[in-house]
């Protein structure tokens, strides 16, 4: 009985999962980005893809779609198919469309329409927030790739080649090494100050803005007093 009731848990979680996954589609292709943002947690939700290692604010990643959708006004993403899906996370196969309307990362608009096949992947924590996010990035040429060694290279590439996942593996290491606790300090404050970056991407290439934020923002000065991110707006 104890097991049947385990397998049930699981899957309800796995079939809660599928929604969210979905709903997480539907909203962004309705461009609800106040309903979007209410999926993601709070302030433990990490987009690998797009700003690498650290947890950013929802409304960070929104505004970064906000710029997407301005120069691919019609993109819509349909989920052709449902890959993986567990108590913990989905993985799915989706074809994204859409026509350049405005100059995006150096290409200038054309009236050809796109279509893109994707791969999107959510990790759900108990609470049904989404903790984690990755997807393929559809504007990386592997051909023109700068960052090559590291073993997240999508990580790596959104913070601009900072493998901030490798300090954190340091950390990790010395705390059953020698090495002082005034060193240990210093190396959790180096790795904490790559978390507090700004949360915008750059227009010229998709990756995350590397100056340190304003006291009690998600922005860099520049970035709140200037709408030149990927959305091109003030907020």
């Amino acid at each position: 009985m104890a097991a049947q009731k385990k397998q049930d848990s699981r899957g309800n979680l796995k079939e809660r999962n599928i929604a969210i996954f979905q709903r997480y589609i539907e909203l962004e292709n309705k461009r609800d980005y106040e309903n979007l943002e209410q999926l993601f947690h709070p302030n433990q939700f990490v987009c690998h893809t797009w700003f690498g290692h650290h947890p950013i604010q929802p409304r960070a990643l929104t505004r970064m779609l906000r710029g997407l959708f301005r120069a691919f006004p019609d993109w819509y993403m349909t989920i052709n198919e449902i890959i993986s899906a567990d108590e913990e996370a989905v993985a799915g196969r989706i074809t994204g469309r859409g026509t350049q309307h405005e100059e995006f990362m150096g290409r200038t608009p054309s009236d050809k329409q796109i279509a893109i096949p994707l791969i999107h992947t959510i990790r759900v924590d108990a609470e049904g927030y989404i903790v984690a996010y990755r997807a393929t990035n559809p504007f990386d040429d592997p051909f023109q790739a700068d960052v090559l060694a590291p073993e997240d290279v999508q990580e790596v590439r959104a913070q601009q080649g900072v493998d901030s996942r490798q300090l954190a593996n340091v950390l990790q290491s010395v705390k059953s090494s020698a090495m002082s606790a005034e060193h240990q300090a210093e190396l959790k404050v180096r790795h904490e100050a790559q978390g507090l970056t700004c949360q915008t991407l750059l227009k010229a290439n998709m990756r995350r803005c590397q100056m340190p934020v304003v006291p009690g923002e998600i922005y860099c000065k520049h970035h709140l007093s200037h709408g030149y991110g990927v959305d091109g707006v003030i907020e």
